[in-house]
């Protein structure tokens, strides 16, 4: 209303005048689309870890409306700042977009894994059987879960995004996995399978919406 309020009295005298005065105050404001060419900007920060960057090319990546999947490696490795993952590109270019998802997350473990020089073998021992107990339960509830195999799935839900929109997000946590499902013996019993939360209950096959 304060663009409207300002027009100079007597300027507009039909609706098509005030439409295009209106179109040419407000182009500012458009929002165009990115091209493939923006994603060389998105260059690995000092200090940024390869995960944050992985992340934030990623999003990036969401932001194209089409890429080709073959160029996000080449792309990729001359933004990455010096390191072991991007030696591992130009060494051997991956293949297929899931390649380059899978060796990035294989580098990711790597950078984040801490130098086991560090872990006494008192503090390790201690985690061992702090865990112990927890995994007795695990492994008993993943036998429980084998007993009733998964039902064999021939139609699945379309999904809105592109496929490498969602791989993409379900990488870098766009879609997270969700918390397993609350331990129930009558659950354990049911003869359903969720393919979403990959355990029984229930038979939701659908996959989420985007978050």
């Amino acid at each position: 209303m304060a663009w409207f309020n300002q027009l100079p009295i007597g300027t507009i005298e039909t609706f098509e005048q005030l439409s295009q005065r209106f179109l040419h105050h407000f182009a500012i404001n458009k929002r165009y689309p990115k091209t493939a060419s923006y994603l060389f900007t998105v260059i690995q920060r000092e200090y940024e870890s390869l995960r944050e960057y992985v992340q934030r090319f990623s999003e990036a990546v969401l932001e194209v409306p089409y890429v080709n999947p073959e160029l996000l490696a080449s792309i990729m490795q001359q933004n990455l700042g010096r390191g072991r993952f991007r030696e591992s590109i130009a060494g051997k270019p991956p293949a297929s977009l899931d390649e380059l998802l899978v060796r990035a997350e294989k580098y990711i473990r790597i950078e984040e894994t801490p130098d086991i020089r560090t872990v006494t073998p008192s503090k390790r021992r201690a985690e061992e059987e702090g865990g112990h107990s927890k995994r007795h339960v695990r492994d008993n509830n993943q036998r429980e879960r084998r007993r009733v195999p998964p039902p064999d799935i021939t139609q699945y839900t379309p999904l809105k995004a592109s496929a490498l929109r969602y791989l993409l997000s379900r990488t870098i946590g766009i879609v997270r996995q969700p918390l397993p499902m609350r331990e129930d013996p009558k659950r354990m019993r049911s003869s359903k399978y969720c393919q979403f939360y990959e355990d029984r209950g229930h038979s939701r096959r659908m996959l989420p919406s985007e978050r």
